[in-house]
């Protein structure tokens, strides 16, 4: 069998070109985390200013707020997904009752559970969303009663990196 010169010179391209199309695909699946996870953004609840940690990547995600102090009064932690699916969140390791809401892909309240207790024993429940959501706010327990949030609420999404006003109504 002889092989020209052009198809052994192809072959390390071929392999490069299925290489790097199977990375995408992988890096694609995996959820496509955004850069700022574990930054700390500004976010505004009615008029009450929140200071709010992302968690984007999965790892993240999965972590939430394991092992942590309990939230003050105006921290919360906003979980972001590539996409909007039904979801589903548990209290393992979290030591304090909290809020959790959420919200869809135009930041509008799908559902919320309000104070969720820590888990004490294993199988700890799931709370899971009634609709899909793009986004899951956790928030201190009491906080969506005391701000009145409820279905069909639209949050404002959080504030860039170094912008910490609210806009002014138009």
């Amino acid at each position: 069998m002889c092989t020209s010169p052009r198809s052994l010179a192809s072959r390390p391209l071929t392999t490069a070109l299925l290489l790097g199309a199977l990375l995408l695909v992988a890096w694609l699946a995996w959820g496509n985390p955004l850069p700022d996870d574990g930054a700390q953004r500004v976010m505004w609840l009615g008029d009450e200013r929140f200071r709010i940690e992302l968690a984007t990547t999965p790892s993240s995600r999965l972590r939430g707020l394991m092992h942590r102090p309990p939230l003050t009064s105006n921290e919360g932690m906003l979980f972001i997904y590539p996409d909007e699916a039904p979801r589903s969140f548990w209290m393992k390791n979290v030591s304090f009752a909290i809020d959790i809401l959420y919200l869809d892909v135009d930041w509008r309240l799908v559902h919320l559970h309000a104070a969720v207790p820590p888990c004490r024993s294993d199988p700890c429940p799931g709370y899971p969303s009634q609709k899909a959501a793009r986004y899951v706010l956790e928030l201190p327990a009491g906080t969506a009663s005391r701000l009145s949030l409820e279905p069909g609420t639209r949050l404002d999404p959080p504030l860039p990196a170094g912008v910490t006003k609210k806009k002014a109504p138009e």
